[in-house]
């Protein structure tokens, strides 16, 4: 008995303490309660077209005004998936997503934004009361109205709340999360209030915290990819899945572009935004701004007295330099003034800049536009419809993009919507953009004013405008991208590179984690974008000579 009184435990010795206990009691009890309500929460409600074969999208953004996102509704429904929207009601959406029947549009209240002219305090103090909201919104949204789908396929950014909410939203519904990185939260928080700012760094932990995990890690470049895996070590599976146009994207033929420029009465517009009003040729009977009938039943011709059409698609946001495109157009609108003076016929023709979107510095710069008076250069702004859009895009002679990344490693959607059309296009430098422009193979590439004033004078002085696709440049840049860019659709895309991994979850999960556990030198070799690259010049070197021939 003595010997096994001495074997008796001490509690106290052994640093037994009773609120350890309770503490595990309450944190395993709370463990069951949110588990059993994620066991609730996959009832499919009424209210939500979901079923097993579900595929949940969430973006916290304007739903219409998300093409990308709006591109996977499209692939997912031709998969045989029903899909589940959640976001913001904003702009149209396009028709043949309108009413599908297989789709469940699910709107969150936006919140009013804070003005990018307002005190840095303002922000702070609004910031967080709407994340609150926000994340509360989001959470009783996807947990209890859209049923539990086979994969939530959510937008970074906006980082926050969207990122903490759908990883317990899917841990609790024990689904698939999918996160398709666009960018990074921080990199747009620090363009407004500083890289040093206390909430640029609380975004970025944020981000590295609640992004780490997911069966599936997108992203739009393989800039970004090697970021995720090598320096921010996210788990899952890390594809780049880049952004190609829909089939729906052509370039227009003539008969087109008469038809949509009667539509769309660019010349109604010119009027009524420019102090110029020598810039418009007179419009007759049968005639647009840019086309003319002999008849009305004859073919469409373009007119030898039109002006070029460029077109700019932006956000109307400071990391956009809108300014630039003014600047440059101000040194062309100099430049021809005395090019063309004394001359009976112009060789430097004028512009016509049409520029589409929305955001906040918009009517900042329609009131500076409307007070320029060019002679030989016009702007323009317009807002199209989704299926106008690429028409606008088909009918170009050239495209502009301004976007400039606020991290260096995500894609201009712009771009990839004119490659789309065949439409050549100038963009501002920077890193990641080799991806997708190859300067003098696909487009032009300019890091100021003066070299993109100068790219204008390249490409349109001498330009026939009656006969756009005479200019061998231009004709044989939109040569390079039909056999390259064009080549591959989005859908195509889609099918090839995510799909493969949608049709088996659990394989993709297991897989990624043998990855992770296992890792590999990087099999990408850096000097395969020179090699790339001197591939496409020779070939567009080659493609010139013919042309000319």
């Amino acid at each position: 008995m003595e010997h096994l009184e001495d074997l008796k435990l001490d509690r106290e010795s052994l640093g037994y303490d009773k609120s350890n206990s309770v503490a595990i009691i309450v944190g395993l009890a709370f463990m069951v309660i949110f588990r059993f309500i994620g066991y609730l929460a996959t009832k499919a409600p009424k209210v939500s077209a979901l079923g097993r074969s579900g595929f949940c999208i969430v973006v916290l953004g304007d739903v219409g005004h998300s093409p990308r996102m709006l591109l996977h509704a499209r692939s997912a429904l031709s998969a045989g998936y029903k899909v589940d929207i959640v976001g913001y009601k904003g702009s149209r959406l396009p028709e043949d997503l309108e009413n599908h029947p297989s789709i469940q549009y699910h709107f969150i209240r936006e919140l009013p934004r804070v003005s990018e002219s307002m005190p840095k305090i303002v922000y702070y103090l609004y910031a967080p009361i709407k994340a609150f909201i926000l994340s509360w919104q989001l959470f009783l949204l996807t947990m209890f109205t859209v049923a539990a789908p086979e994969v939530y396929v959510v937008q970074n950014p906006p980082s926050l709340p969207t990122l903490h909410v759908m990883q317990i939203v899917n841990w609790l519904k024990q689904r698939h999360l999918v996160i398709d990185w666009h960018n990074y939260g921080a990199s747009i928080v620090a363009h407004r209030l500083g890289q040093d700012s206390i909430f640029t760094k609380a975004t970025a932990f944020y981000e590295k915290f609640w992004g780490f995990k997911a069966t599936i890690h997108i992203t739009v470049s393989r800039t970004m990819a090697r970021d995720l895996l090598y320096k921010y070590e996210k788990r899952g599976k890390v594809v780049t899945l880049y952004d190609r146009a829909p089939a729906s994207f052509h370039r227009l033929d003539t008969e087109e572009v008469h038809q949509l420029m009667e539509e769309l009465k660019l010349e109604q517009l010119v009027k009524g935004q420019t102090l110029n009003s020598g810039f418009l040729p007179t419009i007759g009977k049968n005639q647009t701004l840019f086309t003319e009938k002999k008849s009305a039943n004859g073919p469409a011709t373009f007119r030898s007295d039109r002006p070029a059409l460029i077109v700019s698609s932006t956000s109307w946001t400071a990391d956009e330099d809108f300014q630039l495109l003014l600047n440059a157009a101000k040194q062309y609108d100099d430049q021809s003034k005395d090019e063309n003076k004394g001359k009976k016929v112009a060789t430097m023709p004028k512009l016509l800049f049409v520029i589409t979107g929305k955001g906040p510095l918009k009517q900042h710069y329609e009131e500076v536009m409307s007070k320029m008076n060019f002679e030989n250069v016009a702007f323009v702004t317009t807002w199209l419809s989704p299926e106008n859009y690429p028409r606008l895009l088909g009918s170009a002679d050239l495209g502009v993009s301004l976007h400039t990344s606020s991290s260096g490693v995500d894609l201009p959607m712009k771009v990839v919507d004119m490659f789309g059309c065949g439409l050549p296009v100038c963009a501002f430098s920077y890193p990641a953009l080799s991806e997708l422009v190859v300067s003098k193979s696909n487009g032009l590439v300019f890091e100021n004013a003066g070299e993109l004033r100068s790219q204008f004078v390249q490409l349109f002085k001498g330009y026939p405008l009656d006969q756009p696709d005479s200019q061998a440049q231009l004709a044989g840049m939109r040569k390079v991208i039909a056999s390259t860019f064009q080549s591959t659709r989005w859908e195509d895309n889609w099918t090839n590179t995510l799909f493969p991994l949608l049709r088996n979850m659990d394989k993709t999960w297991a897989d990624s984690q043998m990855f992770a556990e296992n890792p590999v030198e990087p099999v990408y070799n850096f000097e395969d974008d020179d090699q790339e690259e001197q591939e496409d010049e020779e070939e567009f070197v080659a493609d010139e000579a013919e042309a000319e021939e």
